[in-house]
């Protein structure tokens, strides 16, 4: 188990230890509480990353070299808006839209 794997399990055992004692009725103070918790021992908020534009990674340049690379090319391109529509679908009908 590596580090991070253990810092990580300590966290959720932590968490989890605050939940289920908590005596607060206030949200906030517990809130606060587990986030000077999480700092003291050594978390750190960072901003999160987005996504890589995979379409603006440096190639090649040109075609493909083969009409059959395009084609799995094209395949995979429709596979992945195709993936994106359910996903927007799915989130819609359930009611998890941003």
């Amino acid at each position: 188990m590596s580090d991070l794997d253990r810092e990580t399990q300590a966290a959720i055992e932590a968490l989890v230890y605050r939940l289920k004692n908590r005596t607060d009725e206030d949200d906030e103070p517990f809130a606060q509480e587990y986030v000077l918790a999480m700092r003291l021992r050594g978390w750190r908020p960072t901003e999160a990353r987005g996504p890589v534009d995979y379409r603006n990674l440096p190639h090649g340049g040109g075609l493909p070299a083969s009409e059959e690379t395009q084609r799995e090319i094209d395949a995979a391109r429709r596979a992945v808006a195709s993936a994106a529509t359910r996903a927007r679908t799915r989130a819609a009908e359930t009611g998890d839209a941003a």
